[in-house]
């Protein structure tokens, strides 16, 4: 180690200079850090960019108009709450989009529910496997809040039942689950019955529009859409659910399931 004399005093003339090495070398590497973590770490609105996919080339067909629709579904595709009794969600979306639709939807049932008349006929898997000689393009299961006579493993169990059917059934259409869709406070009751029908569509693979936690009805709007009865909706929710149902079915395989929820 050299040492430089300046008078009486002796200067060391590398430890200044050793001391700076030692000082650079973290901040080039935290630079360098933060660098790579800009490169390699997507903004939110990069990661969230929808993207094409077959999901939603199938989609769009599914929704076009002149597409052959299967509904089944419970009072809420039956029409009930609506002014006329009979003109719900389904069937305004229906004419919205032109589509080509057989809308069976049965008050009281569900997926383990067979209503009021206590014939297992009016569940839905036999319901799906009456409707086998069609050829829908799109088929979508819609409910149930009524299903809350079975536990939620009995539940799911048949909610798998159900949609595995109907993917089997028609194994060229687009087959969608669509969950409770209450106004509030009966949409506080169905969160059991949500996960089930959830869990089970998830199970097979059948995409699920889940009302319940996007929040579609809540204690805010829920007096704007209900019916007198407060279990239906009247004309304004049908119309609101329709809106809904139609952007979600539009947005199937368009963007990242973890960006949807934002």
């Amino acid at each position: 180690m050299s040492r430089r004399s300046n008078g009486d005093v002796v200067v060391d003339a590398t430890a200044g200079a050793g001391r700076s090495r030692r000082r650079t070398i973290p901040l080039v590497l935290t630079a360098l850090g933060v660098v790579a973590f800009l490169v390699l770490v997507p903004s939110n609105s990069e990661a969230c960019l929808p993207v094409e996919t077959p999901a939603t080339e199938q989609a769009q067909r599914a929704v076009a108009p002149g597409s052959r629709v299967l509904v089944i579904g419970d009072s809420y595709t039956a029409g009930r709450g609506s002014s006329d009794g009979r003109t719900g969600w389904a069937q305004m979306l229906s004419a919205r989009n032109g589509w080509d639709s057989t809308l069976d939807g049965r008050p009281g049932t569900g997926y383990a529910n067979p209503g009021a008349s206590g014939s297992e006929q009016n569940t839905y898997l036999p319901r799906v496997i009456a409707h086998a000689d069609e050829d829908p393009d799109l088929v979508i299961v819609q409910g149930s809040q009524n299903d809350w006579t079975v536990g939620e493993t009995a539940l799911r169990r048949r909610v798998e039942q159900t949609l595995r059917q109907a993917v089997r059934q028609w194994p060229r259409a687009l087959v969608v689950a669509i969950g409770p869709s209450a106004p509030q406070p009966r949409a506080a009751t169905t969160g059991t019955i949500d996960a089930a029908v959830g869990a089970g569509a998830g199970s097979v693979g059948v995409p699920y529009i889940d009302a319940d936690e996007e929040q579609w009805f809540t204690s805010v709007n829920s007096h704007e859409y209900a019916a007198a009865d407060g279990e239906h909706l009247d004309d304004d929710g049908h119309r609101y659910l329709a809106r809904r149902i139609d952007a979600a079915l539009r947005a199937l395989g368009t963007t990242a399931p973890d960006c949807r929820a934002r």
